[in-house]
């Protein structure tokens, strides 16, 4: 069995252990996931994440390990944004603090299936028409600038028509019933506002993934590392949301950066057709942006604390 066939099977069994560890052995209880705690497992998601790309690295060189880590940060940075969405879901719907991982985990895997039959549309795509590159890497540069136009990008859930039609035509029950999604009442099946959140946060994940799944094929091109890639950004999605969620406002270049991130890889992804970028030269650029970006939100704040404590003085 060659290397890539091996690392194709171990994917799924990775993802799979790690989905059915955390659920049954270290949250098994429903509560609401302390700071401290959430930013201790997002370092867990992550160093799972950095552990197979080494595992990608050794397997199947360096250039695809390079691809996979430049594709995984560009999926997580982007992940950013779905936080702050999915925050705003989670106050809309009224989801219980202590409900909402369980919410996040039943959402994510929505998710990374749904993601697997959009990477293989876009692989499909890439694949029969030599020029769809110029339509993704535009459609990304459009989707940049439009971000970096508007100071708040931010979709707004409680507005949807599609969560409003999801409340009428899903038979729903009232009030949530613990962490169950469905219950029986007077003979009849009823969903409860726990379904309903995480087929919400599944939607809305997917329509972040129209601008993430080009802006990874802009990297590269193997579907593998395209699904690896998104698959343990996802995974690290829930604790991210518990550890951020409430400091977001503190990162107050996020739009700008991610903006100049999806130029970037949409501007790549043009000029791929003539020259092709090394992957270490991409990783690179990519980790200077948000690396300016942190540092440019960090001092913001300082001079804004400052600013307040001598109005206090």
């Amino acid at each position: 069995m060659d290397s890539a066939t091996l690392l194709w099977i171990a994917l799924p069994v990775v993802v799979l252990t790690a989905l059915i560890l955390d659920l049954f052995v270290f949250h098994r209880s429903d509560k609401e996931i302390p700071t401290r705690e959430a930013f201790i497992w997002t370092g867990i998601w992550a160093g799972l994440g950095i552990a197979f790309g080494v595992a990608i690295w050794v397997m199947l060189g360096p250039t695809v390990g390079t691809e996979f880590f430049t594709g995984y940060l560009v999926e997580y940075s982007l992940s950013i944004d779905n936080v702050a969405v999915f925050a705003i879901l989670f106050a809309a719907l009224a989801v219980p603090n202590e409900l909402r991982y369980r919410a996040l985990f039943w959402g994510v895997i929505m998710a990374i299936v749904l993601r697997g039959v959009l990477i293989g549309i876009g692989g499909a795509l890439l694949e029969a028409f030599w020029w769809m590159p110029f339509i993704f890497g535009a459609f990304l540069i459009i989707t940049g600038i439009r971000m970096a136009r508007h100071t708040d990008t931010t979709e707004h859930p409680e507005d949807s028509k599609i969560l409003t039609l999801m409340r009428r035509v899903i038979p729903m029950t009232e009030d949530f019933r613990g962490s169950s999604m469905t219950v029986k009442e007077n003979g009849k099946r009823l969903f409860t506002p726990l379904f309903v959140a995480l087929l919400a946060l599944a939607f809305f994940d997917l329509m972040f993934a129209v601008d993430s799944v080009p802006a990874i094929y802009a990297i590269t091109d193997d579907p593998f590392i395209v699904l690896a890639a998104n698959a343990f950004a996802l995974l690290g999605l829930r604790t991210l949301y518990f550890a951020i969620a409430t400091s977001l406002e503190r990162f107050v270049y996020l739009q700008p950066t991610l903006a100049i991130v999806l130029g970037w890889v949409g501007f790549k992804m043009i000029i791929s057709h003539w020259y092709h970028m090394p992957p270490l030269i991409s990783l690179g650029v990519i980790l200077t942006i948000l690396g300016i970006g942190i540092l440019a939100s960090v001092r913001a704040n300082r001079k804004a604390e400052a600013a307040a404590s001598a109005t206090g003085d």
